[in-house]
């Protein structure tokens, strides 16, 4: 049986924003209450992930007042949890226990959440809340989790950007197969006209990231997901993995059997199907 774990982070954001809302506060001051009472956010480890940690907090500052009522009486859905997780397994091919973390947190209102190492055993499957609830997010996430335990998946940073590439066109492309209907950019789109730039320019994006499909540089895994890639385009290999994924899926390949490719083979097997 699964063992899913909530923590939630939003009480501990709401006694900071307490502390950080006055008026006597700068903005040197609130980000040292920041780093002191949340340190949470959606980013790269290392000093660049601290600046953009900084980045996002003074660019959402002025707006987090007009979600803190939703904030204050937001509550976690454990059940809503199980329920995807199930339906995500089953699509996966995988039928043994999962035993993860759920973290809900308050984000900058840049739609990041992310998975990362909880402790030796479990991931945390991290979920921002300031715009909302999403079973999109929640799918896509889960997607992370149940792929992570196919395919051996390491839970670092740094992994191929092949393997980057094959994780998030499975959780977008299973998020978009779990919640059908909604609009194309909702399963992808991180800011608006970004999908639309990046159709625009597929043939050069596709073949821009190819070099790259064994590199799993910090530097490099950075330049494909919150860089500018090789088209000066945020979140390149979202975008391929989209596309490499619908493709397979209209050639005929599950979801199942896209799981299944263990990490150490995924550049290979990415190189073999690119159709440019």
């Amino acid at each position: 049986m699964d063992k899913v774990e909530l923590l939630n982070l939003v009480p501990k954001f709401l006694a900071f924003y307490q502390m950080a809302n006055k008026p006597d506060i700068d903005k040197e001051k609130r980000w040292t209450l920041w780093e002191k009472h949340y340190n949470f956010a959606a980013i790269p480890p290392g000093e660049e992930g601290k600046t953009m940690a900084r980045n996002l907090l003074d660019g959402a500052w002025n707006t987090y007042s007009e979600h803190l009522i939703m904030l204050e009486n937001w509550e976690p859905n454990l059940e809503k949890v199980k329920d995807y997780l199930t339906k995500v397994k089953k699509l996966l091919g995988y039928d043994k226990p999962i035993n993860l973390v759920v973290v809900y947190f308050v984000g900058g209102f840049e739609n990041n959440p992310f998975v990362a190492p909880y402790d030796e055993n479990r991931l945390a499957l991290c979920l921002p809340i300031e715009n909302g609830y999403s079973d999109i997010l929640l799918s896509h996430e889960l997607t992370h989790i149940v792929h992570s335990h196919t395919a051996n998946l390491t839970a670092d940073w740094e992994r191929t950007i092949g393997s980057t590439i094959l994780q998030e066109g499975l959780a977008t492309q299973v998020s978009k197969f779990l919640v059908p209907g909604e609009p194309t950019e909702l399963y992808i789109e991180h800011t608006k006209g970004w999908l639309e730039s990046c159709y625009e320019n597929k043939a050069d994006i596709i073949t821009g990231i190819l070099p790259y499909l064994e590199d799993s540089s910090s530097e490099v895994v950075t330049m494909f997901t919150f860089g500018n890639g090789t088209t000066n385009r945020e979140r390149e290999a979202y975008y391929v993995g989209w596309e490499i994924v619908q493709y397979l899926l209209g050639e005929g390949v599950t979801f199942k059997e896209m799981a299944s490719i263990q990490e150490k083979d995924i550049p290979n097997y990415l190189r073999e199907v690119y159709y440019y």
